[in-house]
């Protein structure tokens, strides 16, 4: 007679094939985060928008527009340079809300008049004044256990330093970390403010999962900023650290280009271009999302999965392996072509020393 442990085994061991190939049919990951996919996780019919602050103070916050919601998870989310304006990463922030999560959005700067070295403290005043406000209109809303810091660009090297010592800013701390396409000071300022705004990246905690990832074509600013810092993440054990590049691909006369801006997804209900001017209280759902040159497989498969799975970690869903390990089909899969043709595998990096 079997011991149960071993009718188990051998019941796991029949069905390891076909665990294996759900995990790499192209044809079940293309379903898995079709554009369909998405639209029916937004499962919030509206977004409510509160404001805080003015000009580079200003900080809009973004939540579900259901007073019944408790314990959402909550996405600080810095915006790259001069990118003040939510708009260009409307699409990825409307999932987010929709499928139940709270976002901040701080604008942190007065155009290029703001040196580098400032933005981070302007950032976290502005983060920490916008989350006040949420808990006293809705004590209930924000579970800050329950928190993913959110980069793009120099938006990552602010996160970064945010997750050093969020205490000190009046901040919760991350439980995941995602740096899309990071940039530093001497991608946008020259002489002394040229000089790295990044912190001490060497002290990150080391339980902290962290996803770095940026376009293959965006090398004068992701790409090398991305492996610099990736280089001294060592500290972090490799199933807590990930360095991602999404190649750029075409097929039948189109092409998908993954520059520094291939991350954004216009969404022209998130069009705030004056930090000093009112927006709306609230922004309708829509069914579809907003078709632009920008929204393609490199957001569905790559930026908005890493963003959504590492979310729904912070909130408490089993833990994304995959996003960490190397060998994993279903970590470097980018989706089909129209034709049916499988897009560019992503790359998968370790600098790190065995």
């Amino acid at each position: 007679m079997l011991h149960c442990r071993h009718l188990f085994t051998l019941l796991f061991a029949s069905l390891l094939p076909t665990l294996l190939c759900a995990q790499t049919d192209p044809q079940t990951l293309a379903r898995r985060y079709s554009p369909e996919s998405w639209q029916a996780q937004r499962v919030h019919r509206s977004v409510e928008v509160l404001t805080v602050g003015d000009g580079p103070a200003r900080a809009y916050v973004f939540m579900p527009q259901n007073p019944s919601a408790q314990g959402a998870p909550l996405v600080l989310f810095q915006h790259g340079w001069l990118g003040m304006n939510p708009k260009n990463f409307g699409g990825l922030i409307d999932l987010l809300v929709r499928r139940g999560a709270v976002v901040i959005y701080p604008v942190y700067q007065d155009g290029d008049q703001t040196p580098p070295q400032r933005v981070t403290t302007i950032a976290a005043q502005a983060d920490a004044a916008a989350l006040a406000l949420v808990q006293m209109r809705h004590p209930e809303l924000v579970d800050t256990r329950k928190v993913l810091y959110l980069g793009f660009s120099m938006g990552a090297s602010i996160s970064l330093n945010l997750a050093l010592r969020p205490e000190s800013y009046g901040l919760p701390a991350p439980r995941a970390l995602l740096l899309i396409s990071p940039g530093d000071a001497h991608h946008v300022a020259k002489g002394a403010l040229a000089e790295s705004i990044i912190g001490r990246v060497e002290t990150l905690p080391a339980d902290l999962p962290t996803v770095l990832v940026s376009g293959l074509a965006d090398t004068g600013i992701g790409v090398p900023t991305a492996r610099a810092i990736a280089a001294r993440l060592c500290h972090l054990p490799e199933q807590k650290r990930a360095l991602l590049f999404f190649p750029s691909d075409s097929d039948e006369g189109v092409r998908i280009q993954a520059g520094h801006g291939s991350p954004g997804a216009p969404d022209s209900r998130y069009d705030f271009p004056d930090s000093r001017a009112r927006v709306p209280s609230s922004i309708p759902g829509r069914n579809d999302f907003e078709a632009s040159a920008s929204l393609n497989l490199l957001d569905y498969y790559g930026y908005w999965r890493l963003a959504t799975r590492l979310l729904d970690w912070v909130d408490g869903a089993p833990y994304p392996d995959e996003i960490f390990n190397r060998s994993r089909a279903d970590n470097r899969f980018l989706g089909l072509w129209p034709s049916g043709k499988p897009y560019a595998e992503a790359l998968s990096e370790n600098p790190c020393p065995n």
